[in-house]
């Protein structure tokens, strides 16, 4: 039988039920899952310091390296899990993923010498990518349409959590028991968690009804396959190409503050400890929670357009403050980047996967994310390399803030577009195209108000 089995159930499934006690549940987990990648982020950054110091291993060389190589992995992991999750379903995917870097992340903490972190590490990186894109394309999946950009947003809120997690684990730990513990205890935390959502939380709709219809082909059906020429075919290839470039820029300049945060914080200026630089980057993370919370209250109430433009404007704004501070105390650290952490994560964080996940139909959205992830991953290891030069070179905390302009220039002008494509969806009525022309009426307009929603 020749079934499109992301289509069994109509794309825009539920698009006007409520949210109930199960959605929190699913949307509970699912944060977690995201706390224990941002956690497991943070904790290597924290670690980078006295790798430099025990094993000789240089920012510019060994440190950017491993920075920009775990980024591709893990933007290699996303589009594995995006492809792989059409044929095994998201929740399988999601659990497989967390096994491999939860296990990698702790195995890491055996390592003899650097080889052998690195491998542990780059493994953990792919499951780390492979894990944010299908937990939020299943969330976005077990969700009502109408709340799907709010909670995606707000369970970005798991990352900046984990990334306060890590920063206090790194500041009890490392002064203690030392990283080979750190990592050991970050590799866990994330096996228990995944061991619980494995029992609470549900495959995605489609998936599960065609299982119970017994539908389920050995094979993936031309029309799964279609999805990757929906991606890229002539009507959504313009979206997907700003959806690059999107998440290039934003996921890239994220994550080169939270890999060279506590680096930077511990360079001769400002010239911060261990405890004090994990303290700043553990506030900047808790912000960076309540900034992901009110950005899903916003998005619930608002174009996603304009919260997203106008988040982007304010981080600016910040980067200019913190790049005027040129020889800060702690206490002024504290109080600069704990506004900046409610700021510059939220506009750059889980912006991407809002725009993604609202850009295509449920057939192409596991795959659409996806790929958006890869390009976030590719801008996080172009900014590996970028961050660890400039830093090699002399720059410190205030020019790096300063170069931050640059991609958020960049930005702006990506969600221009994205707008205007969305408006032009509108205005044609459509989302597929004439490889899909086939379905029925019905479908195409409810996958355009999911697309549209």
């Amino acid at each position: 039988m020749n079934h499109d089995t992301e289509n069994v159930v109509p794309a825009a499934h539920a698009p006007r039920e409520r949210l109930t006690g199960r959605h929190w549940l699913y949307f509970t987990m699912i944060t977690l899952v995201l706390l224990t990648d941002g956690m497991d982020v943070t904790i290597v950054s924290h670690v980078f310091p006295t790798l430099i110091k025990e094993w000789g291993v240089s920012v510019g060389g060994g440190i950017a390296f491993v920075v920009a190589v775990g980024f591709l992995a893990m933007g290699l992991g996303a589009i594995i899990s995006g492809a792989l999750s059409v044929r095994w379903g998201r929740k399988t995917i999601l659990i497989l993923s967390v096994v491999i870097f939860g296990s990698a992340t702790a195995l890491g903490g055996t390592s003899a010498d650097f080889t052998q972190f690195v491998i542990w590490r780059l493994l953990g990186c792919v499951g780390m990518g492979a894990a944010m894109a299908s937990g939020n394309t299943l969330l976005a999946d077990l969700v009502p349409a109408r709340s799907r950009a709010g909670l995606l947003a707000a369970a970005y809120a798991g990352v900046g959590l984990g990334t306060t997690v890590g920063a206090t684990l790194a500041g009890l730990l490392l002064p203690t028991v030392g990283w080979r513990a750190l990592l050991i205890v970050g590799g866990v935390i994330p096996l228990v968690i995944i061991l619980v959502l494995a029992f609470v939380v549900p495959e995605s709709p489609a998936r599960r009804a065609a299982k119970l219809a017994g539908t389920m082909p050995v094979k993936v059906p031309a029309k799964d396959r279609v999805s990757v020429r929906t991606v890229l075919g002539k009507k959504f290839v313009t979206t997907t190409l700003l959806l690059w470039i999107f998440g290039f820029f934003s996921l890239g300049t994220q994550l080169l503050i939270a890999q060279y945060l506590p680096t930077l914080l511990q360079l001769p200026v400002p010239g911060l400890d261990t405890v004090q630089s994990s303290t700043i980057v553990g506030l900047y993370g808790f912000t960076s929670v309540l900034g992901s919370i009110v950005l899903g209250l916003l998005l619930a109430r608002g174009s996603r357009f304009t919260v997203i433009g106008g988040a982007l404007c304010l981080a600016a704004v910040m980067a200019l403050v913190v790049s005027m501070a040129r020889e800060p105390s702690f206490g002024s650290l504290l109080v600069i980047l704990g506004i900046t952490g409610f700021i510059l994560p939220s506009a750059f964080g889980p912006t991407r996967g809002v725009l993604a996940a609202m850009s295509f139909p449920e057939s192409a959205r596991g795959l659409g994310m996806g790929v958006t992830e890869f390009g976030g991953r590719l801008g996080s290891a172009t900014g590996g390399v970028v961050g660890g030069t400039l830093i090699a070179t002399g720059m410190g905390l205030s020019g790096i803030f300063l170069v931050l302009l640059l991609p958020i220039g960049v930005l702006l002008g990506a969600l221009a577009g994205l707008r205007q494509q969305s408006r032009h969806f509108q205005a044609a009525e459509e989302t597929f195209d004439g490889s899909n022309a086939a379905k029925p009426e019905p479908k195409r307009k409810t996958s355009l108000q999911s697309v549209e929603d």
